[in-house]
């Protein structure tokens, strides 16, 4: 009997095929045994934008390992476009390494060839092509056992109605996903208990699009906590500036009111108040008739 390539053995799933069985979505690292079939995999033995050797982050999304450097470009991408995972310190899903496993450096590269781009391309406009898309739609469909897309679905422009009009509703429907999953809600609900909603690690049956939402979601209400905090400049700063000019004059007023306070007795320092208070404090027993010779 034949050895099943490498290409198919990560995780606890049948090795004679890429097709995801039913398993726990549970996040877990990779064993060395499954990074040793990683980077077994053809072209993986180097970055696959820059030819590094010994790469050590992956994009889950296009299958491909990388450089230290290279992942950061791809980072800045956005999840949408690559989704980063490091190969030793981050922890993977069972469907994610089934992902990698049916892809490698060497098939991503020749299927962008064949399409028209080149292995040299840079890392922005190679990943954000329609080619590197489709692949990435085609790596899904392969690692899930579904027949492969052969063309990209095109969505609306970004200025259109429609467009607008489904991504909200997608960002709306993940988010009630996740809070009905995380509450313990019915079927098909996103989340269980003790994972982190506002984390960048996906949640329990999230999927693709509801993960990508869940992130812009999170980005933007970051900015608007940090534009409400600090002033998104101009006049929205006008008001946060203000509000930091009232604080330091109470302060001011505030220190002037105890510095007056302490000089009204004596009309000079600390030590002429004192001396004025003791004999404040004589008169008073004088008069009491505690002290007559005072």
């Amino acid at each position: 009997a034949t050895m099943p390539p490498p290409q198919c053995r990560l995780g606890s799933h049948p090795p004679t095929k890429c097709s995801i069985a039913a398993a726990p979505a549970t996040m877990v690292q990779m064993t060395a045994a499954d990074q040793a079939i990683v980077k077994a995999i053809p072209g993986n033995d180097k970055c696959a934008d820059c030819g590094m050797k010994n790469p050590q982050w992956a994009s889950v999304s296009f299958g491909t390992v990388f450089c230290l450097e290279c992942s950061g470009v791809h980072r800045s991408l956005g999840v949408h476009i690559s989704f980063v995972r490091s190969i030793a310190m981050d922890s993977w899903t069972p469907q994610q390494l089934k992902v990698m496993s049916c892809g490698g450096n060497a098939k991503c590269a020749q299927y962008l060839a064949a399409k028209g781009v080149a292995s040299g391309t840079a890392i922005k406009p190679k990943y954000e092509s329609d080619a590197a898309q489709l692949y990435k739609a085609v790596l899904k469909a392969r690692a899930e056992g579904r027949p492969e897309p052969t063309e990209l679905v095109k969505k609306p422009p970004r200025n259109s109605g429609a467009y607008v009009s489904s991504q909200s509703q997608s960002q709306s429907s993940a988010v009630s996903s996740m809070h009905g999953g995380m509450g313990g809600g019915g079927g098909g609900a996103v989340g269980k208990a003790g994972e982190d909603p506002n984390g960048m690690e996906r949640l329990t049956g999230e999927t693709d699009a509801q993960y990508v939402a869940r992130q812009t979601r999170l980005r933007d209400e970051a900015k608007a906590r940090m534009a409400a905090k600090f002033g998104g400049g101009g006049g929205g700063g006008g008001g946060s500036r203000r509000g930091c000019l009232d604080d330091s004059s109470v302060v001011v007023v505030v220190v002037i009111v105890i510095v007056v306070f302490l000089h009204v007795g004596g009309g000079g320092g600390d030590c002429r108040y004192g001396a004025a208070t003791r004999s404040g404090s004589r008169r008073r027993k004088t008069r009491s008739g505690y002290d007559r010779h005072g």
